[in-house]
């Protein structure tokens, strides 16, 4: 081709242009060779049209342009030398072909467009295309056959205009890059009004919207900027993330579909959409799409991985607050356990130990205790020194009512991690679920000195296993006990009111009914229970006030020392 290179072969190459600074403060001290370099070649005349008019007008717009303090023309014979290089035609320059060429002569504005005859008048219908790819249509304009300066003017102001837009369209990206969102908003609503179809702009002003959490205006914008663009990748992807956010699952799975079909074998993008998904809080939608994914790639580890996560997370959220485990959280976490169970066959040991911590746990939920305990003893044979393997070993050990193996692996826990939260809680708990209370009160102790819990709250969990266990069912023996070690600990002031209400309440009904014999006997032996039950009572006035309980208060003092007038009078009559 002698040192040619044909412009019908410029498909194959990717133009890059830089990108073009408006800053007017930026601009007031270049040279004129600084200045915005615009293609103008003769626009296509069609159905006949007089090429003529073409060519004047194109003389007349380089004329115009040259005026501009911004802009400058490509000369005339520096256009032509590039038509002779790259062997092409000027009749044959449409839009698509001048973009391309305006690429390889470094031109950041490049004119286009046609003229057809109309009556016996011509209608130019021409754009703008700066170097970003953002469009700047120039409104349709019928002159006559000799009417080219008065297009050209025409087409000369609507540069002005897309000089002036790209101008907001640039603060715009510039304030959003810098978080001044306002200033983002006032620009990019300036751009926009200058040229409704600008994608860059609306582009901008939609994550500007997403980021002030603005999210119904800026799916809006995103959906616009998809109908000026349809394989806009990056609007695509938001749309999908905003919707899901919104809770329109069905919509956001429907973006990220047309988006991965862009991308259908990619792996990688696959399952950037999914994590995007499961963001924005569909993990559901995001693990269907990594099913799809395995069905092309079933070994592909890290699909596998992706697919347990999703699965499992979604499945401890359909669990969540249910007291039976629902039939679609227990498929959730069949399938998460089956990738788990192929990722571990594959990278045993190497598997990432977050993942081996969710089997165990996916057994647990489950309900299948013994294979949480069998699997988590195999894991811990190559992650022995790994504390959370530890810690949910003990968790699946506990539920398979094997407790004292299971406090020996907190300790365990204790030893690896003395930092590792609740270790000591958990063993107390287990042992008052176990109705070994008094070891319970030490472990509890402890769980305070290690800063795990406020000895409050440590205090309320005693409580609670005594309120349910003793007062609750009237198991008057069992609450007095329990109520009497809790209140062992050294304590805020309200706890201890909420503690010896409690306490004066179970003594109250313990006594009242030990006393009914009113035998000397009885009276002797319920006659200091009452007493005691009295002072608790009349010491907690402030956690009756807080819990609405002054009235049942009034009511036990009234009571109790109706009792203890009883019991009294009992004992004097005896002697």
């Amino acid at each position: 081709m002698n040192g040619r290179f044909r412009l019908g072969l410029l498909a194959l190459v990717t133009v890059s242009l830089a990108a073009i600074p408006f800053h007017p403060q930026a601009l007031s001290g270049q040279e004129a060779s600084a200045r915005f370099r615009v293609m103008v070649p003769e626009i296509q005349g069609l159905n006949g049209a007089d090429r003529k008019f073409g060519e004047r007008l194109a003389d007349q717009l380089r004329d115009l342009i040259n005026q501009m303090d911004r802009h400058v023309p490509i000369d005339e014979k520096e256009l032509k030398d590039a038509l002779k290089q790259y062997d092409v035609d000027k009749k044959d320059l449409d839009c698509t072909r001048a973009r391309q060429l305006a690429g390889l002569i470094n031109a950041q504005v490049v004119f286009c467009g046609n003229y057809t005859p109309d009556g016996e008048n011509y209608r130019v219908e021409t754009k703008f295309i700066d170097s970003t790819g953002e469009e700047f249509p120039v409104d349709p304009i019928t002159v006559p056959e000799r009417g080219q300066r008065e297009a050209a003017d025409h087409i000369y102001q609507a540069l002005q205009r897309q000089s002036d837009q790209a101008a907001f369209s640039q603060f715009c990206g510039d304030y959003a890059s810098s978080s001044q969102w306002d200033d983002a908003l006032t620009n990019c609503g300036r751009a926009i009004e200058l040229n409704p179809g600008s994608v860059n702009a609306r582009y901008t002003r939609a994550m500007v919207y997403k980021n002030l959490d603005r999210l119904d205006e800026a799916l809006a914008e995103f959906l616009r900027v998809l109908e000026l663009d349809p394989l806009h990748e990056a609007a695509m992807q938001n749309a999908g993330y905003i919707s899901a956010q919104m809770g329109q699952d069905e919509d956001a799975r429907g973006y990220y579909e047309q988006y991965l079909q862009l991308n259908p074998a990619n792996a990688a993008v696959r399952m950037s959409v999914a994590y995007d998904l499961a963001t924005a809080g569909d993990p559901l939608g995001a693990m269907q799409f990594i099913e799809t994914g395995l069905e092309v790639d079933p070994e592909n580890p890290d699909l596998l991985k992706q697919h347990g996560g999703f699965a499992f997370t979604a499945g401890a959220e359909i669990k969540q607050g249910q007291e039976e485990m629902p039939a679609e959280a227990v498929e959730l976490f069949r399938k998460a356990l089956d990738s788990y169970n192929k990722v571990y066959a594959i990278q045993g040991a190497d598997m990432d130990m977050a993942l081996l911590r969710n089997m165990v746990v996916a057994h647990i939920n489950l309900g299948e205790y013994q294979e949480g305990v069998d699997l988590g003893a195999r894991i811990l044979e190559t992650h022995g020194d790994e504390a959370a393997i530890w810690s949910i070993y003990a968790d699946a050990l506990h539920r398979a009512d094997l407790i004292d193996d299971a406090i020996a692996a907190l300790e365990r826990v204790k030893e690896l991690d003395s930092e590792y939260p609740n270790v000591s809680v958990r063993q107390g708990n287990w042992l008052l679920e176990d109705g070994r209370v008094d070891e319970a009160i030490p472990v509890f102790e402890e769980a305070v000195e290690r800063g795990e819990q406020s000895v409050d709250r440590v205090a309320d969990m005693v409580f609670a296993n005594a309120y349910q266990n003793g007062v609750q069912v009237e198991d008057w023996g069992y609450g007095i006990r329990v109520l009497r070690l809790s209140r062992g600990f050294d304590v805020s002031d309200l706890t201890a009111q909420k503690l010896d209400f409690w306490l004066g309440y179970s003594l109250f009904k313990a006594s009242s009914a030990q006393q009914e014999p009113q035998t000397l006997e009885t009276a002797q032996a319920t006659l200091p229970r009452f007493r005691e039950a009295l002072r608790l009572i009349q010491s907690c006035g402030d956690y009756a006030q807080r819990n609405n309980l002054e009235k049942n208060r009034q009511d036990l003092l009234s009571a109790t020392n109706t009792f203890i007038e009883i019991q009294d009078a009992i004992i004097r009559r005896g002697r």
